[in-house]
């Protein structure tokens, strides 16, 4: 599965403005794993619709 359109755009509008420290997609889940110097979300996922959640909201969801 290759990332969204939506995940593009936000990867690349914070990518833009240098908030992204690593990141890592992973094609079986769809979802897009970032590292920020946020001090709020520094370990994020970017979903396939384009919303940012916390690591924590995924770590534990495994789809089959």
């Amino acid at each position: 599965m290759e990332p969204t359109e939506e995940q593009f755009l936000v990867f690349n509008a914070l990518d833009t403005l240098a908030l992204i420290l690593g990141d890592f997609y992973d094609e079986r889940q769809g979802n897009w794993y970032i590292q920020t110097p946020s001090q709020i979300l520094p370990l994020s996922v970017i979903l396939p619709n384009g919303e940012i959640v916390p690591f924590e909201f995924v770590q534990d969801y495994d789809q089959p």
